[in-house]
């Protein structure tokens, strides 16, 4: 009787696998492909492109299964395709929709490399890369990016610490090299820094005057207010503090000076 009660399980469990399967393949296939704004709106055209172009893009079809594809990958390349276009999702909406929904980026710094200028949007996407400064936005100082190419995000590679060891042997350094460079390799800070510093600025008002910033040693943070009031930050420790004596100097002066704040909690 055991041997009858195997049998039958394994085959409840066939008949349920079957189920599964069929009901996976033969009800959840794609009826409905849609380009969408952030706020649900169905569009035709968004960000300078058609909705034929991404759907073509994003190269998945009606009748096909709607779990036939990881939709974090199709998001990711359609990011890297369409540079006017940001925080893309594409999103299964059940039982046979599927929804791509995009967000028109758009200008809002400019930043020097060494192949060119790049104009950033304001999530700090490259939007295009041209020889000449793009006019009316602020400027970013912060160095050589990984990339420079539009779609990319902007991205800093980490420096290798210096060798602090130059008497050590040929064996001693094959050791140390083995054990792995990842330890000896200081993690680059500047784009965390920069977007702290972005989102203090923001929270303390004063994001819309601010023409340039620099970050290239984040020991040494800097910005320039409303193209003329020069405002050095050092650190960003206390910064919460440092922004809003700034802010309290600022409102308060006849901006003709050069206005630095202390970086005490340093020292």
């Amino acid at each position: 009787s055991d041997v009858y009660k195997r049998q039958a399980l394994v085959m409840l469990l066939c008949v349920i696998g079957a189920g599964v399967y069929l009901t996976v393949t033969m009800l959840f296939k794609i009826s409905s492909i849609q380009v969408q704004t952030a706020d649900g709106t169905v569009v035709q055209e968004v960000g300078g492109y058609s909705s034929a172009e991404i759907l073509e893009a994003l190269g998945v079809h009606a009748e096909e299964n709607i779990f036939s594809f990881d939709p974090a990958e199709k998001a990711a390349a359609l990011e890297k395709q369409f540079p006017l276009l940001e925080n893309i999702r594409v999103e299964r909406d059940y039982p046979g929709t599927v929804v791509v929904r995009v967000t028109e980026a758009q200008p809002a710094w400019a930043m020097q490399t060494s192949s060119g200028w790049l104009t950033l949007s304001g999530g700090l996407k490259i939007l295009e890369k041209d020889s000449a400064q793009p006019a009316g936005l602020p400027t970013l100082y912060g160095g050589e990016p990984v990339s420079a190419e539009p779609g990319e995000q902007l991205i800093f590679a980490a420096e290798p610490k210096a060798d602090s060891t130059p008497d050590s042997t040929p064996d001693s350094a094959a050791d140390s090299s083995a054990s792995g460079t990842v330890e000896e390799e200081e993690a680059d800070q500047r784009l965390e820094s920069l977007n702290t510093l972005l989102a203090a600025l923001d929270a303390a008002g004063m994001s819309a005057d601010v023409t340039r910033i620099e970050f290239a040693d984040v020991d040494e943070m800097a910005f320039l207010y409303q193209d003329r009031i020069s405002v050095w930050l050092g650190t960003l420790n206390e910064l919460e503090y440092k922004l809003k004596l700034a802010k309290h100097v600022l409102l308060n002066e006849d901006g003709n000076c050069l206005l630095y704040t202390s970086d005490a909690a340093d020292e």
